[in-house]
């Protein structure tokens, strides 16, 4: 298909037609972001596998479902930079990414705050207690 659309744009330019030779080069540079977008994603879900299979092999009780949470994180990860390299809705992409992570931060930040909410008030009250 890549050799067919080189050989059409010459083609198209001995025929004079504007508009079919803007076109033909239009497919051309899209077909190669495809092509560059799947082969980032691909080397992706290679590493994505790799890094499960490091994590799971080592026998830990919950490796299974740390193996799992880095395979789905490094999938997003990639398909998210997939899509941008594509430029398939590049803003969105970006937007999208960064409202996730803030959102993971958020929600940490209240598990830890939540959670530990009995060990910080221990500890102020031993700070109370010295002075």
């Amino acid at each position: 298909v890549g050799v067919v659309l080189f050989g059409a744009v010459p083609a198209v330019e001995l025929l004079q037609f504007a508009a079919l030779t803007d076109i033909v080069e239009g497919l051309l540079l899209i077909s190669g972001r495809v092509l560059i977008g799947a082969l980032v994603f691909g080397i992706g879900l290679y590493l994505a596998n790799l890094a499960h299979s490091m994590i799971k092999s080592l026998g830990n009780p919950s490796a299974g479902v740390l193996a799992q949470a880095a395979r789905v994180a490094i999938l997003v990860f990639v398909g998210a930079m997939a899509l941008q390299q594509m430029g398939v809705a590049t803003d969105i992409v970006v937007l999208a990414f960064g409202l996730v992570l803030g959102a993971i931060a958020v929600a940490v930040a209240l598990a830890f705050g939540l959670g530990g909410r009995d060990v910080a008030a221990e500890q102020i009250r031993q700070w109370l207690k010295r002075e």
